[in-house]
């Protein structure tokens, strides 16, 4: 990468060497006028010695601080004697090479040979010169015969006399040279190259059309290095060239005629063309750019006027041309058309810390005892160049006891530089997006997107729009799963500006700090509060009482979020709000009307202010609370969209929804005294998510206050859900308005049966029905399209699972003991993972036909016998579609190459390797000849069997594999591929003193690219720990050819001991699904 800095900076560009007498007032002062047009900054000797002076000293000089040094050799320069001493200065300078000068010789009106050889003319001026000077003459010679083989021009030979022409090319030619420099990107370039090699810059060389890109990020993230790099590689391909640094600014403080200028004089090379306003400027970028391909870096620009008047359109300039935009908004580089946007990234950890080391420690690496506090330091900056070497320069040679002590500061109080440098960005914001990133910055990091988009258009913020210009300016950035997320430190600068907005107004805008909201929000604080917009208390578990006076609430007239909570992990359920001693004291007699968000875990207040009616909510999250009632009379609120009240263990009724019918999520879980569920639930077009998870109680439906029509149009007859009360049964929603629903979580709710109606539901996804107490599922399942994961676990009266769409991934059905029976298709043909742990009925009775459908059979009652464990263990390989004769599991029907994540594993009690193993070992390791003829390709994989005996409860156990010389070829571990259900068959399993031995079966056609290193043998090893103990290992490696044998060969599952009542555990995986089993 072409990065050199300019490391001597010449006063001249031309010195010229000429015999005054005869050239100077027709060729040399055309030649002068010539360079002053080009912008070429030549030494003049009667204008730039001052009068009166010794003038040997200064001419020396000029020539020394001149980088080209034009000597024009005519008639009568020898005679001078004081153009020889020129030349043997010249000529010293060019031998000297520090600072590096260009001789460049000219043939005015004589020939090379006379000047090398001192003849004609030039013999004459020597003859007089070895009189007068003869102590310099040998001198003299040598330089002139020197000087004279340089290659140079010749005014008769190059333009046939034509001096216009001559002076023309001996001008361009400098200027070419001139204008080959490098821009000083400075040192300790880190990451570059792999932008410079997305970016292919090959391909702009010559290209057939002008090429506009796009280099956007944050500031200092590193933009203009990258532009200038750039620019240094590709320079030298174009006719013309020009970087116009830091538009933006020069923009601010001399007018964009400036940068105007700059750019026309730059390539054109014409410093005395002058613009009287921008639209002139234009109109000459736009006809003087069009004749030659340039290249062109506008760096920093941040308004469309600045593009329009320094690049309109790719027609200003000529085919091959290359222009390159930095910018912090992409959407201004969209709008106006730019080809392609790079977006600038972060450092990774080993880009940060070299760069970071660069500053730090002046080395690639840090410091000895330094390496501890370095990875802090980069991981508090998180991969922004700049902000690295502030920091790092910052630390350079403090100790670290210093070290220590600024990190911790830096949690606290943000460096300033660094601030500085961010805080352009955000400065750079209107109104509503500096509101929305500050907004981000307290409570929504991590959240939706999109929910918050809804949440802060009931700000009336124009959320879409701004979000996205956040997005475009490197701010914020979105991720795949739709999560907001913020780089550090971003956040920080944020909060700083949160802070600072407090302390120059004196009225906070947002309490987000803990410390903060329990010292505003107290008795003596309350006057502080009015101006507050947005509240955010997270509720930490403590044991100091903290108290809140309710008035403070209450004076939050400007209040549009609310946010007081306790973290909620999804793997997590809470049953109440424990563990925070913050203690509200009287009476909410006041809510802000503002509210677009309101959340409130655990609100010890029992009914909500009478006049509260925030228009513009958008989310309700009471979650945990002691409310009694939300509302009595419907409110219209057309932009609620969730509505939360979990576990609210006071709430009896829901709220009438017939107003509200925008809403797309309704959680009700764990509202255990839930009685009445307004019938106006079903009028939820747009409801996405129900959950009524543990609404144990709920009966009623007010049917008797609805006329019949409606009746007949929104609800089921008596024939819907029906609950397990002692009341009469009664009707609950009908399906037919929720046909937007994806996620319907029944589970715990005692429901008897299941409506054929629910198959309505064209759009839902996920279906929980776990818990209750039905026997069977309706026919209508198999018509939602859409279904992807159904869950009935610990259903324990369901017998049959019905045919399910082909849409559906998952099916969880663990510890439902009574099922006997899945209809259906085959769930390898499907591509359906499937969970049926502990259904031990379902082993006995399952059976699959001819056509590899699966139909329902009589469910046996007799004993399980030696000879029924067996079928158990049939009956999952023949729904495996896995026959039982030769290699069978290495021919399924979803296998194919290149085979990918087809394992089957049994874990039973036996202690007994069977016969199909055909290399066993006493102990954990076992060694594998491989044939002398070896490839991987002849492999289609391999089993495993160990017989291990536990002694302390683990779930830990796998294998490696090992080439001849020591080198692991891979490692296998069931968790790695089916964590939770090999967990789950372990997990609180007893150890008994008579501990019966244990078998691990593993069969795989993954793992076959592993052994692709392997020669001579390999060594499978069992990973044995002071859990358990490994008695006997078997191994055998399938080949294609293995398959090719008739049923002479021993079946894999032929030889497999009796699987004991004592239980045992399947699992079959392929690609991204599995089927498991155990009892």
């Amino acid at each position: 990468m072409a990065t050199t800095s300019i490391l001597h900076r010449w006063k001249y560009d031309v010195f010229v060497s000429f015999r005054g007498d005869d050239i100077r007032k027709s060729f040399v002062d055309h030649l002068f006028n010539d360079f002053n047009q080009k912008g070429i900054y030549a030494f003049r000797d009667d204008t730039k010695l001052p009068k009166g002076e010794e003038i040997s000293p200064h001419l020396y000089k000029a020539i020394e601080e001149s980088r080209f040094l034009i000597v024009i050799f005519s008639k009568n320069y020898a005679s001078s004697s004081w153009c020889l001493r020129e030349l043997v200065k010249i000529l010293q300078c060019k031998q000297m090479g520090k600072p590096k000068h260009e001789v460049q010789i000219i043939f005015y009106d004589v020939k090379p040979d006379v000047v090398r050889k001192q003849a004609g003319i030039y013999a004459e001026a020597f003859a007089k010169h070895d009189v007068s000077n003869r102590t310099e003459v040998d001198k003299w010679r040598e330089a002139l015969s020197m000087a004279a083989n340089f290659s140079g021009w010749d005014l008769q030979d190059m333009t046939n006399g034509f001096e216009s022409k001559f002076i023309d090319s001996i001008s361009r030619e400098i200027l070419k040279k001139l204008s080959n420099v490098p821009l000083d990107v400075g040192e300790n370039l880190v990451g570059l190259d792999i932008y410079l090699d997305k970016l292919d810059l090959s391909r702009f060389i010559r290209s057939d059309k002008v090429n506009m890109i796009g280099i956007c990020g944050i500031s200092g993230i590193g933009k203009t290095t990258l532009a200038k790099a750039i620019y240094n590689l590709m320079y030298v391909h174009f006719e013309g060239s020009c970087f116009c640094e830091d538009v933006k600014e020069v923009t601010k403080r001399q007018g964009i005629i400036q940068v105007q200028m700059h750019l026309i004089n730059k390539i054109l090379k014409a410093e005395d063309l002058k613009i009287s306003c921008v639209g002139e400027g234009s109109t000459v970028i736009k006809q003087r750019m069009a004749c030659k391909p340039i290249l062109l870096v506008l760096d920093d620009v941040d308004h469309r006027d600045q593009l329009k008047a320094l690049a309109g359109s790719t027609s200003w300039f000529c085919l091959g041309s290359l222009i390159i935009f930095t910018c912090k908004d992409k959407q201004l580089l969209r709008s106006h058309g730019v080809d392609e946007i790079h977006d600038m990234k972060f450092l990774d950890e080993d880009q940060s810390l070299q760069l970071f080391s660069f500053y730090a420690f002046k080395e690639k690496h840090p410091s000895m005892g330094f390496q501890g506090l370095a990875d802090k330091a980069v991981k508090y900056v998180q991969g922004h160049p700049l902000a690295l070497i502030v920091l790092g320069c910052f630390l350079y040679g403090k100790t670290m006891g210093q070290w220590v002590s600024e990190l911790d500061r830096l949690k606290l109080h943000p460096n300033e530089e660094i601030q500085r440098v961010l805080r352009l960005s955000y400065d750079g914001l209107n109104l509503q997006q500096q509101n929305i990133l500050l907004d981000i910055t307290c409570l929504f990091i991590g959240e939706n997107s999109e929910f918050v988009a809804s949440i802060l258009d009931g700000c009336n913020f124009f959320a879409d729009t701004n979000m996205q210009v956040l997005v475009d300016k490197s701010l914020i950035t979105i991720r795949s799963d739709m999560s907001l997320q913020m780089h550090d430190l971003i956040q920080a600068m944020a909060r700083e500006i949160i802070h600072e907005e407090s302390i120059m107004t004196g009225k906070q805008r947002r309490l987000w700090n803990s410390s903060e909201v329990y010292n505003v929000l107290s008795e003596k604080k309350v006057q502080m509060t009015e101006a507050i917009e947005v509240l955010v208390l997270l509720l930490h578990k403590s044991s100091q009482k903290v108290h809140i006076d309710a008035k403070a609430v209450a004076h939050m007239k400007k209040l549009r979020i609310l946010k007081i909570y306790q973290e909620e992990k999804v793997s997590e359920q809470k049953l109440e709000l424990k563990g925070h001693n913050v203690i509200f004291l009287g009476n909410l007699y006041y809510l802000s009307n503002e509210l677009s968000l309101f959340c409130w875990h655990g609100c010890p207040f029992k009914y909500l202010p009478s006049d509260f009616y925030p228009e513009n909510i958008v989310a309700i999250d009471l979650s945990y609370s002691r409310i009694k009632q939300l509302w009595t009379k419907p409110k219209c609120l057309t932009r609620l969209k969730i509505m939360k009240l979990r576990y609210c263990y006071n709430l009896t009724t829901t709220p009438d929804f017939s107003k509200i019918t925008n809403l797309e999520e309704l959680d009700l879980e764990g509202c255990v005294n839930m009685v009445t569920i307004h019938p106006s639930i079903g009028m939820l077009k747009r409801l996405v998510v129900l959950n009524m998870r543990d609404c144990r109680r709920a009966k009623s439906f007010h049917n008797n206050q609805l006329p019949q029509a409606f009746w007949s149009r929104w609800w089921t007859s008596i024939r819907g859900f029906i609950w397990n009360q002692q009341h009469p049964q009664r009707s609950v929603v009908s399906f037919e308005g929720l046909h937007m629903l994806k996620d319907l979580n029944l589970s715990y709710c005692n429901l008897e049966q299941v409506p054929d109606a629910i198959g309505g539901l064209s759009c839902l996804e996920k279906l929980n029905l776990e818990g209750n107490n039905f026997t069977t599922l309706p026919g209508s399942l198999s018509q939602l399209s859409s279904l992807k994961w159904l869950q009935v676990d610990c259903c324990k009266k369901l017998e049959v699972l019905p045919e399910f769409p082909h849409s559906l991934e998952t099916i969880k059905a663990p510890g439902c003991t009574s099922l006997c029976s899945i209809m259906g298709s085959n769930p390898i043909m499907s591509k359906r993972s499937t969970y049926l742990s502990n259904c031990p009925k379902l082993f006995k009775n399952l059976a699959i036909d001819s056509q590899v459908l699966i139909s329902e059979t009589q469910c046996l009652d007799s004993s399980i016998t030696s000879q029924g464990s067996i079928d158990r263990f049939s009956s999952f390989l023949r729904y495996a579609c896995i026959q039982n004769n030769g290699c069978e599991l290495f021919q399924l029907p979803m296998i194919s190459w290149p085979r990918s994540n087809q394992k089957l594993d049994i874990i039973y009690h036996g202690n007994r390797i069977p016969n199909w193993f055909t290399n066993k070992s006493m102990g954990n390791h076992i060694k594998v000849e491989l044939p002398l003829d070896w490839s991987s390709r002849m492999l289609m994989g391999y089993g495993v069997c160990v017989v291990f005996k536990r002694k302390k409860p683990s779930t830990y156990f796998g294998y490696t594999v090992n080439n001849f010389d020591g080198t692991i070829l891979g490692a296998c571990s069931p968790y790695s591929y089916s964590e939770s259900y090999y967990r789950e068959y372990f997990r609180d399993k007893p150890i008994i003193i008579n501990e019966s031995d244990m078998i691990w079966l593993h069969y795989t056609t993954s793992d076959t690219l592993r052994l692709k290193k392997a020669k001579n043998f390999v060594t499978f090893g069992f990973y044995e720990n002071e859990a358990i103990e490994v008695k006997e290992m078997g191994v055998r490696l399938v080949f294609y050819e293995d398959l090719d044998q008739e049923a002479a060969d021993v079946s894999m599952f032929q030889d497999l001991p009796t699987l004991s009542e004592h239980g045992g555990a399947l699992c079959l995986t392929w690609d991204m699904s599995c089927i498991e089993w155990s009892w």
